[in-house]
């Protein structure tokens, strides 16, 4: 059992050894190139000449069961709140309200960006640098300040708004990562419905992961994250997948790569969603656990893996982050400063 982690600091989690979806549709004009993004800061800034996004709430699209269960955990956030039907008006259309809980969205997003961007995951953690990898290392995070949303006990209407708004600036990131991979414009809403539904089918295993049975089962819903981790990140096809693609590896009951991630969630579930101190919750602070430890991984064999090297494009000088701004076009910004910048700054 993991022990109860505290979010005052960053810590490497220790190495332990211990089919909802299909594979996703491919990205149109996609390459094999993942534009990650870097920050080591909660709150975003603005682009060079940025011009504003629209948002628009969205939901997964030709899935009735999908819906009908956001609604049901919508209905039992608002059900939480013994706010009146004024007060609740009050909290949705007050200018003061609305800039407060999008400054939150935004900053729970950053927060997960800069953690999805770690390009250890990418480097020593052999996940494939493309546009399906990183949406699912991205939708992990986002689904972890999802459910802390959910338990507030505190203010839940106001948490109801708040993932309101994470999950619309969530589809408008998909939107600038997909134009900068090259998507036409006017393909851009058939392709956003094709993430959005396979990005919800991400959530709602890792849903199924902690409720019911496997929720008072460690030891089973340990192997069925595995299972997660194999299907949604490392985009492993089923053995029994006959129409899959040949070349692409099959799921492993002993796959040391999708152990140690399926470690990570757990140590990090515990984290956001039970140990995370409310204060910093309510201030937007967040304080991942550190990424797994992916040296000496071995592969099916048991042999030891040779180790891979982060990506020097991906690596920042200290104080700098890389953001994307509406078009697609990536830009740079000094966390501290506040200076921004479309030039890759120089390392030291």
């Amino acid at each position: 059992m993991l022990s109860r982690l505290t979010t005052t600091a960053t810590r490497r989690i220790p190495r332990h050894v211990g089919a909802i979806c299909s594979q996703w549709a491919s990205i149109e004009s996609a390459t094999d190139t993942s534009p990650s993004t870097t920050s080591s800061n909660w709150r975003s800034s603005p682009a060079p000449s940025r011009t504003s996004a629209a948002f628009s709430t969205t939901t997964a699209p030709g899935n009735d069961q999908q819906d009908e269960q956001g609604v049901e955990e919508q209905i039992s956030l608002l059900e939480k709140s013994d706010k009146n039907i004024f007060q609740r008006l009050y909290d949705r259309h007050s200018i003061s309200k609305q800039t407060n809980r999008i400054l939150i969205a935004e900053s729970f997003l950053q927060a997960a960006i800069t953690q999805a961007s770690d390009p250890r995951w990418y480097g020593p953690g052999r996940i494939k640098k493309d546009f399906r990898s990183y949406q699912a290392i991205l939708t992990m995070h986002v689904w972890m300040l999802h459910k802390r949303l959910l338990v507030d006990t505190g203010d839940p209407h106001s948490a109801h708004l708040i993932q309101e708004e994470l999950f619309d600036i969530f589809w408008t990131d998909s939107n600038n990562r997909m134009r900068a991979y090259g998507v036409n414009e006017m393909m851009l809403a058939k392709n956003l419905k094709t993430v959005q539904q396979y990005t919800f089918m991400h959530c709602f295993h890792y849903d199924h992961c902690y409720t019911g049975e496997l929720l008072e089962d460690p030891k089973e819903r340990f192997e069925e994250l595995k299972h997660l981790v194999q299907t949604h990140i490392l985009l492993l096809k089923s053995p029994d997948d006959d129409k899959a693609d040949a070349s692409v590896d099959v799921l492993d009951d002993t796959n040391d790569q999708a152990e140690r991630i399926a470690w990570y969630i757990e140590a990090q579930y515990q984290n956001i969603v039970h140990d995370w101190p409310d204060d910093w919750y309510r201030k937007a602070r967040v304080a991942w656990v550190d990424l797994p430890d992916f040296s000496d991984m071995v592969d099916a064999k048991g042999k030891v893996l040779e180790p891979l090297p982060m990506d020097p494009d991906d690596i920042l000088p200290e104080d700098w982050a890389r953001n994307i701004a509406n078009d697609g076009t990536y830009y740079y910004w000094n966390t501290k400063t506040r200076k921004a910048q479309w030039e890759k700054p120089e390392a030291n």
